[in-house]
């Protein structure tokens, strides 16, 4: 197979990758607590076939390097239930999921579940500042969360809702919509930078839907350029095939 088609087709995949990640982000554009990502391409230098190593003669390929979250916050989007937060600054929440593993999330959308515990909509147990599930009495009433995480209802203080920050946020693992995994150690307490909740409001997703849909657009059109390219450059090689042939 031709050099020229071999690049065309590593170009025509790193358009469709770039395609799916941009396809992902509008189709969360509504998910609470949702970071947009985009593709990380990088120059691939090979040898051409036939070069000798005296020439130097390479080609230059893309390749998928990686995916980048953009860690800008969302929009702020009011609430009317006491128990959702919105966190400003740099934090996120350790949340237990029913397999026992901590996990970190910025979806500040909760509630009580049947069996009193602190959890989100999608039933992960919120974690206090020790790292247990927060519990509430039957006859908990007008809940009340302040700055600082600290939960308070008519019979008084039920814990502090966990905050932890991580030194490289990149390095986090997505788990789901708005979940993350991470190996790394949060920061301690004492080197946290400002992190403080709102309660009453949570975190809208940061995809900008007329951004996404226009670079959709435009990754559409520069694959029909690059399948228009790889056509024309087949009529053109087929045109010397044929004419070869009939050389006497």
């Amino acid at each position: 197979m031709d050099t020229a088609l071999y690049v065309g087709l590593a170009h025509k995949a790193a358009l469709k990758r770039r395609m799916d990640v941009v396809a992902h982000n509008i189709a969360n554009m509504s998910t609470t607590a949702f970071n947009k990502e985009r593709v990380v391409f990088r120059q691939l230098l090979m040898d051409a076939p036939g070069a000798e190593a005296t020439v130097g003669g390479k080609i230059s390929y893309v390749q998928d390097y990686g995916i980048i979250r953009n860690l800008n916050p969302g929009t702020m989007i009011p609430s009317s239930n006491p128990l959702d937060v919105f966190i400003k600054g740099r934090g996120y929440i350790p949340v237990q999921n029913k397999e026992g593993e901590t996990l970190y999330t910025r979806n500040g959308r909760m509630m009580i579940d049947n069996n009193r515990n602190l959890t989100l909509l999608s039933g992960e147990l919120v974690l206090d500042d020790s790292g247990q599930p927060i519990l509430f009495d039957d006859d908990d009433f007008d809940v009340h969360i302040s700055d600082d995480g600290t939960i308070s209802t008519n019979n008084g203080d039920k814990g502090k809702i966990g905050l932890a920050q991580f030194s490289n946020e990149q390095d986090m693992k997505r788990r789901g919509s708005s979940l993350y995994e991470t190996t790394q150690a949060p920061v301690a307490q004492d080197n946290m930078t400002d992190i403080a909740l709102r309660s009453k409001a949570y975190e809208g997703s940061n995809v900008n839907s007329i951004e996404a849909m226009t670079e959709m657009i435009d990754v559409m059109r520069a694959y029909e350029k690059a399948s228009q390219t790889e056509s024309s450059y087949d009529d053109l090689r087929k045109d010397a095939l044929k004419r070869l042939s009939q050389v006497r």
